[in-house]
């Protein structure tokens, strides 16, 4: 069994002499010329940086030319790994396709092995293998037959690991920290379509793993005017589907990024809605071509799937099986199969659970149905990323974007995959807190205090006595933490911690706080190094808690969690100019100048068309300004009401 695997997954790849069949796009000749810059021409044992290109951007590609023609050409060693079946196997494949003579012009062969649950194992790595591919679960697992079967016999490698922002997982820094201290020189390159907040400003682990940052970037909008990517034409669509939330709801929802199963549930098995979908797609079909829907769950996939059917529309549907025989991917040989026949166009629309977000290649998708919403912006990207390779990457001229938008009440934050693409969230890769582009860094938490601020039957007094601009964070924490689900998955929580003027002293405290209670060795949970932290910083936070908007005990766990696992304090974002954002000056400005009715309407129009920042810091929603302008307003009418002395207990 072993020589068969040997045989099939390993083995030797033969340099053709010809020419590159594949000419790279202007992009990716000014990113090859970066990464020579970076590396080939710096003389440094170590290096780690990122290549960011959009999806569809070719970052397979590009970076397999430079490793072929810089480290294979010159007999240095490749290690390139990822977290998908798929991914390796799309690297093996270009690797293969571009083993050409004017990429490696000394050598006329070199060896590769595919490295993962499905593929070869670490233990039957050979020292004489050049190219090695795996998956970052199986590397891991056999760390130490790589070290002995290859790293001791080779002092310069070079890491390539795909679809970066999974780097910073404790896997992947364990296997960084291995090889690092078995090599001589050693480089590392991220591949990654979305690097989440990777500013030059912020102290995030990402930048932690990839120290010299960003070596190469490109707007989308410059691949769209290329034709690289194509034109997206966003549609909005209304399902009049009412959802009720309880407060548990919202905060699994905005927490966790899950729709709780009953809800789910209903969304799936709601025939008008349903019917509203696939009703789109009949009266369009034509113009929306080749279709690509992701589902809320299994129950929603089949529903589709049977009502396309109905209306004489070819589909299929893909989903992450229950039983053994699957990938790490979640993906059957059925799976498998079924993607590859809708890559040759054998059925028009492709239904699929949570599978087809990243590293899958079927570039002629014309539109993208979002059937689930997501208040997640990474999870946005990769799911409008489907639709956008331009014709001249043998994609399409136009991408049709369309939501299906149900009835929340405006309590929850879902990502608006229009303003996601117009900049407002991570299509710009580099979030600078500075940059006049405005982008947008208002919590999901504080968007939620406004929603509650315009629901009337939330209480929010005690909230609306405080100065606005005391409401108005000097910046805040922003990173995720894996908890594991019921099922055995893991959840990554997304966690933004509010920090505001009467809270700041105690959270830098509480940084300074947490690297002693980690002196003396690893702890067994957040309760033990809580009950370790100064009695003082505790305090800070527990006590008159009514004064600090959305300032919760759970915000300081999630804290000492991060810092359990990962040794560093949270990114913090800061708010460099927050009085811009204080509408009790618009509120002066009209109690001052008695403006009224038609009046105060136009000068608040002007206001909100004018000023960007009260835009992104109100999320877009005027209703969220208006009610804390009048709030504003009734405070300076009617002080009284808002600046009681409460008496001491």
């Amino acid at each position: 069994m072993v020589n068969l695997l040997q045989r099939k997954y390993a083995g030797a790849i033969q340099v053709r002499d010809e020419r590159n069949p594949l000419e790279p796009y202007l992009h990716q000749k000014e990113a090859l010329k970066a990464l020579d810059n970076a590396i080939v021409k710096s003389e440094a044992k170590r290096f780690s940086g990122l290549l960011v290109l959009p999806t569809g951007g070719g970052k397979t590609q590009t970076a397999v030319q430079w490793v072929l023609r810089n480290i294979i050409n010159e007999n240095k060693k490749v290690l390139w790994i990822a977290h998908r079946h798929e991914l390796l196997e799309q690297a093996l494949s270009t690797a293969k396709k571009n083993a050409i003579s004017t990429l490696i012009n000394k050598r006329k062969s070199f060896n590769y092995r595919i490295i993962s649950g499905k593929h070869d194992r670490c233990r039957n790595i050979k020292k004489e293998d050049d190219f090695v591919i795996a998956s970052k679960d199986s590397l891991y697992r056999g760390k130490n037959h790589l070290v002995e079967n290859w790293l001791k016999y080779h002092d310069d490698i070079f890491l390539v690991i795909d679809e970066a922002h999974h780097a910073t997982a404790k896997t992947y820094r364990e296997i960084i920290n291995v090889i690092d201290e078995q090599s001589e020189r050693f480089k590392i390159l991220g591949l990654t379509a979305t690097p989440y907040r990777t500013a030059i400003e912020e102290k995030g682990l990402l930048k932690k793993v990839f120290k010299d940052d960003i070596v190469y970037e490109v707007a989308l909008r410059t691949l769209i005017s290329r034709r690289i990517l194509a034109k997206p034409i966003f549609k909005e669509l209304k399902t009049h589907i009412s959802m009720s939330l309880t407060e548990q709801d919202m905060k699994t929802i905005i927490g966790l990024d899950s729709i709780p199963a009953d809800m789910a549930i209903h969304i799936a098995s709601n025939k008008i809605r349903n019917n509203r979908i696939v009703q789109e797609y009949v009266d369009n079909k034509d113009e929306y071509g080749k279709l690509l829907v992701f589902a809320v769950n299994k129950i929603h996939a089949i529903e589709l799937n049977k009502l396309f059917k109905e209306r004489g529309i070819t589909s299929e549907y893909v989903i992450s099986s229950d039983n053994d025989i699957v990938d790490d991917n979640g993906l059957s040989k059925e799976n498998k199969e079924i993607i590859e026949r809708y890559r040759q166009n054998k059925f028009d629309v492709l239904i699929n659970v949570n599978i087809l977000t990243e590293g899958t290649d079927v570039p002629d998708i014309q539109t993208v149905f979002l059937t689930r919403p997501t208040s997640s912006e990474i999870l946005m990207t990769q799911m409008i990323g489907r639709a956008l390779r331009g014709k001249n990457a043998g994609g399409t001229e136009k991408a049709f974007i369309v939501s299906f938008v149900d009835s929340w009440q405006d309590r929850i934050p879902w990502v608006n995959p229009k303003k996601l693409y117009e900049g407002e969230g991570i299509w710009n890769e580099q979030i600078n807190v500075n940059s006049r582009k405005e982008p947008r860094l208002i919590p999901l938490k504080k968007i939620e205090e406004f929603i509650k601020i315009a629901d009337d039957s939330v209480d929010t007094t005690e909230l609306e006595k405080m100065d606005f601009i005391k409401t108005v964070p000097v910046g805040f924490y922003s990173f995720s933490l894996s908890n594991p689900a019921e099922n055995g998955e893991v959840i990554e929580k997304n966690c933004e911690v509010l920090v505001y003027e009467n809270t700041e002293k105690a959270y830098q405290a509480l940084m300074k706080s947490l690297p002693k209670c980690f002196e003396a060795g690893e702890l067994k949970g957040d309760e033990e190094v809580f009950e370790l932290l100064d009695v003082d910083v505790v305090n800070q936070f527990l006590s008159d808690s009514e004064t600090r908007p959305n300032t919760t005990l759970e915000d300081v766990k999630d804290i000492i969690s991060y810092f359990a696992l990962n040794r560093i304090e949270p990114p913090f974002l800061e708010f460099k100019d927050r009085d811009k954002y204080d509408v009790s000056t618009v509120a002066q400005y009209i109690y001052d100048n008695e403006l009224g009715g038609k009046r105060k309407k136009e000068y608040i129009d002007t206001i909100w068309e004018r000023e960007v920042s009260f835009k992104v810091y109100f999320n877009y929603n005027k209703l969220y300004f208006r009610k804390c302008i009048d709030n504003e307003i009734l405070k300076l009418e009617e002080p009284e009401i808002y600046y009681e002395t409460k008496a001491v207990s």
